[in-house]
C-alpha cells in the first residue's frame, strides 16, 4: 500500500503524487489549476548550465516562494526557507522579525505547471526516541513549540526542489535547497 507523503503546508494544492527517486509533486490550486505564477523573496543566483537563475536566500532574510493562481488570485506557500525542513524544525533559530518583512516579487516565467521534489532520507521511525515524543506523540521543536510527530515525519524534509515545465514538457528547475 502507498501512503502518499508530502509536507502538510502542500494539503489541497497537491494534483499528482509519484515515488520516483524523489518524492515528487504537481501542484494546483484549491480550484484545481495547474497554471501557476511563482512569486518570490531573495535573489536569483544564475547556475552555470541552468537555462534559469535558482532562487536563494536573500541578504536579509531565507527564501520565500510562493505559487499564484492567476484565474483566482489565490496564493500559497511553496517553501519557506526560514520555517521549513528539518533544520528549521530542530536546529537553526531564526529572527522572527526577519521572516515577518519578505516582500514577494514575480518569477519572469510564464504560468505553468510547477514540480515539487521532495527528500526524505532521514529514519525517523529509527531515530524516534532521539525526538523525545511525550504522552501526546508530539515532540518539542527549537522554537519551543510542539509538533504532532506524523506532522514531523512530513514536514521535517531534508530537500526540496522546484521546477516549472516549459512550453514543449522540458522541466526546468529554479530552487534546490538542501534542509538537513
Amino acid at each position: 500500500m502507498t501512503t502518499e507523503k508530502y509536507p502538510t503546508w502542500l494539503n489541497g494544492h497537491v494534483k499528482d503524487w509519484a515515488e520516483k527517486r524523489l518524492t515528487t509533486v504537481t501542484l494546483c490550486s484549491t480550484s484545481g489549476n495547474d497554471l501557476l505564477e511563482v512569486w518570490y523573496y531573495g535573489d536569483l543566483f544564475p547556475v552555470k548550465g541552468e537555462p534559469q537563475p535558482f532562487i536563494v536566500d536573500g541578504d536579509e532574510a531565507p527564501a520565500l516562494v510562493a505559487a499564484r493562481d492567476p484565474e483566482s488570485g489565490e496564493e500559497f506557500i511553496l517553501f519557506d526557507g526560514g520555517r521549513h525542513g528539518y533544520n528549521n524544525l530542530f536546529c537553526d533559530e531564526q529572527d522572527p522579525e526577519a521572516l515577518k518583512n519578505r516582500p514577494l516579487r514575480r518569477y519572469e516565467i510564464p504560468s505553468s505547471k510547477l514540480i515539487l521534489e521532495l527528500g526524505y532520507s532521514i529514519d525517523y521511525e529509527d531515530e524516534k526516541e532521539l525526538f523525545e515524543p511525550d504522552g501526546a506523540d508530539t515532540v518539542a521543536l527549537i522554537t519551543g513549540e510542539r509538533m504532532p510527530w506524523e506532522q514531523v515525519k512530513r514536514d521535517g524534509l531534508d530537500y526540496i526542489a522546484l521546477s516549472y515545465l516549459k512550453e514543449g514538457g522540458k522541466q526546468v528547475q529554479i530552487l534546490d535547497a538542501e534542509l538537513a
